[in-house]
């Protein structure tokens, strides 16, 4: 791996990634890296530039900052992960998240990220870019019609959806609408065939693991 020479301050980077090899591996990547400072943990919303996470913390992170005053100064995220479907990088996307890679990125590419994110650019693996254009095609559904979509594909009844996530029927009945309208199709049945194409009911992971080295 290519080391990069500092002259100032060096970029401050928190890693906190739910799975704890992957968060060891960037870590020990991140670390070869002479202008990059790294730690492990949640950070200090005062002292790290950047925060290297997984997708769901992420996602938490944005959508718990949308609705709070801000502090003036938060770390920018860049999710690594084996997530990659097009729904997936469009949500992301769309709640502010900077950077985006899958976890077999090298070394260099993750080391690139950081500092791009860091420095205020945007910065997806080409694989992810690749599947975020396939989205801006479509609308993609909420967190709860993803919820209420994935109970569909179980077999639940409207009644039963409404029974399950503690809201009423005819609420549901307007999420299975606007499912149905976001797929662009008119049954349930179709509906879940296209869910599954576009990797919405599980099937959205790339597995691959982050190397010890690159």
């Amino acid at each position: 791996m290519t080391t990069t020479p500092t002259h100032g301050p060096r970029l401050q980077v928190a890693v906190a990634h739910q799975d704890p090899y992957v968060a060891a591996g960037i870590s020990a990547l991140l670390r070869s890296q002479m202008d990059l400072l790294v730690h492990v943990g949640e950070p200090s919303d005062c002292t790290a530039d950047v925060l290297v996470t997984d997708y769901e913390a992420a996602l938490r992170r944005a959508e718990a900052g949308a609705s709070v005053r801000r502090p003036a100064r938060m770390p920018v995220s860049l999710i690594v992960t084996d997530q990659v479907a097009g729904w997936q990088v469009r949500r992301a996307v769309d709640a502010g998240i900077r950077g985006y890679m899958l976890q077999d990125c090298t070394g260099d590419e993750l080391a690139e990220a950081v500092r791009s994110v860091g420095a205020g650019r945007r910065y997806l693996s080409p694989l992810v870019a690749e599947h975020l254009l396939d989205a801006l095609s479509y609308d993609v559904p909420t967190a709860r019609q993803l919820e209420v979509l994935k109970l569909i594909a179980l077999g639940l009844s409207n009644k039963d959806i409404s029974r399950r996530l503690g809201i009423g029927e005819r609420t549901v009945k307007t999420h299975v609408k606007a499912i149905l309208g976001k797929l662009g199709e008119r049954t349930r049945t179709a509906a879940m065939a296209e869910a599954m194409r576009r990797g919405m009911l599980g099937e959205g992971r790339r597995r691959v693991a982050l190397p010890a080295g690159a």
